[in-house]
């Protein structure tokens, strides 16, 4: 058995059946915890985005809204959606977009914990999943041996090894519209990555804060431009997307196990929620309250959605998709485009679908747009794997002196731009199947995780909601009042707050 065949077998034991229920049943028990806030919310979450500033130790809500943005919109939201459609028929689409906004309550836990649990450590707040998992996991030992597990994946796998479905996506759109060699597209990307990476969370933040509002417009209006010359053929192709997902249309109706399977498994990877990766982001936020980042971030997965229904309508409203049977033979072979054949002769699905369907309506030039979206989003997205692998780097070497934490940063901006640039120049197939495997390792730790932390979560929400209904104007979080331990940083951030509190 070759590499790529060991790598695919340990990939799908990972994604079986049993972790999309623990992502997707977990979800829906966090839903209900929170009382489905993750949706219900959402004029609280636009107040909160837009208030509050950041300080010297942290950034904006805002700021950590758009680098969480930037990270969740990736190649999964275009090249993604396209695998899920091609193993799960149009029907997946509809389970994608119903997946992406029930792990919106995820995101809100692993965003809060991300909050709770942070530190002050070298003039910034750090955290994640490694703090909390050490920190509030209440098993004596279990939860360090988790922490230092997690922390290992993402400083090694996030920054080094999961960006390769990004760096091989960017090669093979700039390939298609621009006949770009891979080892140019690739080359030149790395080093404009180096450029932002190697000025830590604040200039990641502050390019986060411009990318992500211009590359989302863009891609929308691009859509409707596609939607608008293809405006006959849009009732049904959204009665094709439900009559799939639901085992009723004529082709596709019988696809219902594969639409739900790999719309869920898609919509997981897609939004990233559940894998422990932006609460990092989160806990690099200067705030009152955890909650206030839980919910700003859960909002985000709303531009993952918007995204991904784009990348879906595009390719199926004008024929530029394929669907692979359960029996291994194709029972659609898409019109819209001679590539579409070429795609099917291969066994291939991504970006090219995309890229094929918008030039049906902006001959060549539509193409090149979605080459660059992509180019954007998957540029932002590694920028965000980058962030998550500091801090995990940071958390292992938080025992050493700053001057050699500092080195070995350095060391993960130079390393990570060069294997960047490698996963530009290796198979589609092999990349995205490496890139599951880290994943799928971190859902089951952080999926675990979160189940064990789901009374702090709820606590800490419970407290947050209380305040606003007494109507205070900016709740603060007071840790001892709630009896939840080594959040010791937050007595100094609300020592003020606390103290006039502890005097009434």
């Amino acid at each position: 058995m070759d590499f790529a065949s060991i790598i695919s077998t340990v990939n799908n034991a990972l994604w079986a059946t049993p972790l999309i229920a623990l992502i997707f049943v977990g979800a829906l028990i966090y839903c209900f915890a929170i009382k489905f806030a993750n949706i219900s919310k959402l004029p609280l979450q636009i107040k909160l985005l837009i208030s509050g500033d950041g300080s010297k130790d942290g950034l904006s809500a805002y700021e950590t809204f758009c680098s969480v943005a930037a990270y969740r919109v990736a190649v999964g939201n275009i090249g993604g959606v396209m695998v899920a459609i091609m193993y799960g028929g149009p029907g997946a689409v509809f389970w994608m977009l119903v997946t992406a906004l029930v792990t919106s309550a995820i995101a809100y836990a692993e965003n809060s914990l991300g909050q709770i649990y942070k530190v002050r450590q070298d003039g910034q707040y750090r955290g994640g999943p490694f703090n909390y998992m050490e920190m509030g996991i209440p098993w004596k030992g279990v939860g360090k041996v988790f922490a230092i597990i997690f922390a290992l994946m993402v400083t090694i796998g996030v920054p080094l090894l999961v960006t390769g479905p990004s760096a091989n996506n960017i090669a093979m759109a700039l390939e298609n519209s621009f006949g770009m060699n891979h080892v140019v597209s690739g080359a030149i990307i790395a080093v404009l990555l180096f450029l932002v990476i190697s000025g830590g969370i604040r200039r990641i933040a502050k390019f986060s804060t411009m990318i992500v509002p211009i590359m989302t417009i863009a891609y929308l209006v691009v859509t409707v431009i596609v939607l608008i010359f293809n405006a006959a053929a849009i009732p049904s192709t959204i009665a094709m997307i439900v009559g799939s997902a639901f085992n009723t249309h004529a082709i596709f109706g019988g696809m219902i196990g594969g639409a739900f399977s790999y719309g869920v498994k898609r919509g997981v990877n897609s939004s990233g929620s559940g894998f422990g990766e932006t609460p990092a982001i989160a806990a690099a936020a200067e705030s009152k309250h955890p909650a206030v980042q839980g919910l700003v971030n859960a909002s985000s997965v709303y531009i993952d959605v918007i995204v991904c229904f784009c990348s879906g309508i595009m390719a199926l409203v004008t024929d530029c998709f394929n669907v692979l049977g359960p029996d291994g033979t194709f029972m659609h072979i898409g019109e819209g485009s001679a590539q579409m054949a070429t795609q099917a002769a291969t066994n291939t699905a991504g970006v090219v679908w995309v890229q094929e369907a918008a030039n049906t309506a902006i001959p060549g030039i539509g193409g090149m747009i979605i080459a660059l979206a992509l180019t954007c989003f998957a540029y932002s997205t590694c920028i965000g794997y980058y962030y998550e692998g500091e801090a995990g780097l940071a958390y292992l070497a938080r025992n050493l002196s700053q001057s050699t934490r500092d080195k070995m940063i350095w060391a993960t901006r130079i390393m990570m731009p060069i294997f960047f640039f490698a996963w530009a120049n290796v198979t589609a197939s092999t990349a995205w199947a490496i890139s599951e495997v880290m994943f799928g390792l971190m859902a089951w730790l952080n999926g675990i995780t979160l189940l064990i932390l789901l009374p702090v979560v709820k606590k800490v929400y419970d407290d947050y909601m209380e305040q606003r209904k007494a109507g205070v104007e900016e709740p603060y979080f007071n840790p001892e009042k709630l009896g939840i331990k080594n959040c010791d940083v937050w007595m100094d951030i609300n020592a003020e707050l606390i103290k006039k509190d502890t005097k009434a």
